[in-house]
């Protein structure tokens, strides 16, 4: 139960939401399903006083453009497993939704774009959308920006979306050629949050093979590694280049699921797993 009264709006135009937030200040919050700030709310743990539902903005589609897929921020998990562009043309991405944990209540309700909005370092989309060097495309009265994924994820529940931005899609890449892919993760029980996520990408462009790995819950933000090889040659054995992306970590993450250093042993297993899946099938 929300105790606290607030100021509901579904505003007619991305114009006239981006005014009502930048009126808000650090009073609004923008609602994607609502699996999160709802909760929140009602939990007493955010306290806005004005809440904005894009509802009617049109920003609940998956539109296949030229060089990759523009996701809406309001598109839901369930329709994203549904949409045929994402399974054929962006399979890492689909691969890693197909995993998200929840059931019809949740798939239908939470979205890609508020989840990564909340940035929790153990949710299943970050590293994911890092790997894909997805960008983020975030709007306000001052007009439109653009960040990378990997500057988007700032840290633990810290985007570089500022307050009076509201992010209004998600464009991901895809190629002509299909990549090889694997998204594994390791977690306490079927509805639990992951504890680590692994993302992993083999992308093969004319003479060079590129090999793209973010490992997500690990630290406060996706820890990112590439290599870039030739055909002819040969890629190092998978336990080493865990080895490598997990040397990059000094520290892990803790909270209530495990402690940094648990994660730190329990992820090389996960990353692996999803190298090897990836190079064996090469």
């Amino acid at each position: 139960m929300i105790r606290a009264p607030i100021k509901f709006v579904m505003p007619p135009s991305l114009k006239e939401a981006a005014e009502l937030l930048a009126r808000a200040g650090l009073d609004g919050r923008v609602v994607g399903g609502g699996s999160i700030l709802v909760t929140s709310m009602s939990a007493g743990l955010d306290h806005p006083k004005v809440v904005i539902d894009p509802a009617r903005l049109g920003l609940d589609q998956v539109v296949e453009i030229k060089g990759g897929a523009l996701i809406g921020a309001r598109a839901t998990y369930a329709a994203l497993l549904k949409s045929q562009v994402i399974r054929d043309r962006l399979p890492l991405l689909h691969a890693m939704i197909s995993e998200v944990t929840g059931g019809p209540g949740l798939w239908n309700l939470a979205t890609l774009g508020g989840s990564s909005c909340y940035a929790n370092p153990a949710s299943d989309g970050p590293a994911c959308l890092v790997a894909l060097r997805a960008r983020f495309h975030l709007y306000s009265i001052y007009g439109e920006r653009i960040v990378e994924a990997r500057d988007f994820f700032q840290g633990a529940f810290k985007t570089a979306r500022a307050s009076n931005e509201i992010l209004t899609h998600i464009f991901v890449s895809s190629e002509e050629t299909l990549p090889r892919v694997a998204y594994s993760k390791l977690k306490h029980a079927g509805s639990s949050w992951p504890m680590v996520t692994a993302a992993c990408q083999l992308s093969v462009m004319e003479e060079d093979a590129y090999l793209r790995l973010a490992v997500g819950g690990l630290a406060e933000r996706p820890v990112f590694a590439e290599w870039k090889v030739t055909h002819s040659a040969d890629l190092p054995m998978a336990n080493d280049l865990a080895t490598a992306i997990l040397a990059k970590v000094e520290h892990g993450w803790s909270d209530e699921l495990a402690d940094g250093e648990y994660r730190l042993k329990a992820a090389k297993s996960v990353v692996t797993r999803v190298l090897q899946n990836v190079l064996e099938n090469r």
